[in-house]
């Protein structure tokens, strides 16, 4: 959580030059004073989302609470992120934003810029991925709204190292099974493991670094779990993102793991926070200072943010009888590539998507397979990308829209939409009519250029005109569940 999304913050207007790679730099070394002042702002806005007794006592007797929690922030600055009324008679005297809340900011954003720098771009990955990837971002745009698709990482690669999960979060996203096994490393596995890791550097290119160590696991459930993180580092150059629910069932082992992780570099984890008595054992445990590179993502009751509508969320709703269309555009899915079980051997290409009846983890499963060598890899893989990646329309596939999408015509063409955004197609030969073509559903793409052939359309045209809505993710790529 940011400044920018407590409730009363003002809405601060940011610069739109790019922060560099260089400026990212710029944020991985603080010094003694940026490090104090950034880490406690965090810590306020951690309390603010989680605590509502917090939310309370800083509305009654600010100056009181900042003291009694400790965080060491002079009111002046702290008092722009809650206080509308201040906000406002500041705003009227022409008094500056405060340098450290803007500081605050800047390390926030340059954390988020250095984590989806790979988003929208990954050099050097195999095109037929990089275009099946982008297809999949923009179908994001109109099915899980636009604003919640730029906030998903859309991973290339996640690894679970163990079969199932020991937290058993009610509300989990994924559903994720018991915790009943671990991929340990012995030297047989670590050699796997590496080997693994190498075919994905192939495949994604750097953006590979981008990719982490569980999905509907616990990563501190694995015993080797750091010594599965060396390799990552010394093969993909980068230390994966871990995110994990059990920080003071491990504290000795999570100190190390951010250590290490601070000494390679710019590296950010989060620890999820399922009660407000684990979030204060976390204070006890971890400074402000400590915490600078971990997120705490405030799962607990109390707290302001919104859980998503999905897994186990989704099915209780629905049990109860309160699970609808608009609740579930959700979703906590944030790979768009390969999802590797390590114990099983298997992998999957999958996608966020909404979680509905279909899809009820919040992403699709456009294929799967095992493997048990490297060798074994590559070639399942290949086969996916060959079957599930072409680079444009196939010409004997039958096109038809997204099941979500609403089509209209237009005097010039045709719009479709979703509640969350519109698209509208015009301005090219008979488009009016191929979207009523393809909105029968009943024709291949060699057909309806055929069709249109005999109206007078070139077929290059028409290709064109398909491809086009191809590469928006407007037509229908949809799997079969199971």
């Amino acid at each position: 959580m940011t400044a920018k999304t407590l409730p009363l913050a003002p809405k601060l207007v940011q610069s739109d030059d790019a922060l560099e790679q260089e400026t990212i730099e710029r944020w991985m070394k603080l010094d003694e004073q940026e490090l104090m002042s950034i880490s406690h702002i965090k810590r306020f806005t951690e309390y603010y989302e989680a605590d509502p007794e917090f939310r309370k006592n800083v509305a009654i007797a600010p100056e009181q609470t900042v003291a009694q929690y400790n965080l060491k922030i002079p009111l002046a600055e702290i008092r722009w992120l809650w206080d509308a009324e201040f906000v406002k008679s500041q705003q009227s005297q022409d008094i500056p934003f405060p340098i450290a809340l803007q500081r605050f900011i800047d390390y926030e954003e340059a954390r988020e810029r250095y984590f989806f720098r790979w988003r929208n771009n990954m050099p050097d990955s195999d095109p037929r991925f990089q275009a099946w990837r982008d297809r999949q971002i923009a179908r994001g745009d109109s099915e899980i709204r636009k604003s919640h698709n730029a906030q998903i990482l859309h991973a290339p690669v996640a690894f679970e190292l163990t079969k199932g999960c020991s937290v058993g979060c009610s509300f989990c996203g994924i559903s994720a099974p018991r915790f009943s096994d671990i991929f340990t490393y012995t030297a047989e596995n670590a050699q796997l493991w590496r080997e693994v890791l190498e075919v994905i550097k192939e495949i994604c290119g750097p953006a590979a670094g981008t990719g982490f160590c569980y999905w509907a696991t616990d990563p501190l459930d694995n015993p080797d779990y750091e010594q599965f993180v060396s390799d990552f580092h010394a093969i993909l150059g980068a230390i994966p993102q871990m995110t994990t629910a059990q920080p003071m069932k491990y504290p000795a082992r999570v100190r190390s793991l951010l250590k290490f992780s601070d000494s390679q570099g710019f590296s950010y984890h989060r620890f999820s926070i399922l009660s407000l008595k684990i979030l204060q054992n976390v204070y006890a445990e971890f400074s402000p200072e400590d915490l600078i590179r971990v997120g705490l993502v405030m799962q607990n009751k109390e707290s302001l943010m919104n859980k998503a509508v999905a897994g186990r969320s989704w099915e209780k709703q629905k049990k109860a009888g309160e699970a609808s269309d608009e609740l579930a555009q959700s979703t906590i899915a944030c790979v768009t590539g390969f999802l590797f079980n390590m114990v099983e051997r298997s992998v999957k290409l999958i996608s966020p998507c909404k979680a509905d009846d279909r899809w009820p983890n919040g992403y699709r499963v456009y294929d799967r397979g095992n493997f048990e060598t490297a060798n074994d890899l590559k070639v399942l893989l290949e086969r996916m990308i060959t079957q599930q990646m072409p680079l444009e329309i196939r010409a004997e596939e039958n096109l038809r829209f997204r099941r979500d999408l609403k089509h209209e015509n237009l005097d010039d063409g045709f719009k479709l939409s979703t509640r969350f955004l519109t698209l509208k197609f015009r301005h090219r030969p008979l488009i009016k009519e191929l979207g009523e073509a393809i909105l029968k559903g009943d024709k291949t793409a060699a057909e309806i250029v055929a069709n249109f052939e005999k109206l007078g359309v070139n077929a290059t045209e028409t290709y064109y005109s398909l491809n086009l809505m191809f590469n928006r993710g407007v037509l229908d790529d949809e799997p079969q569940p199971g």
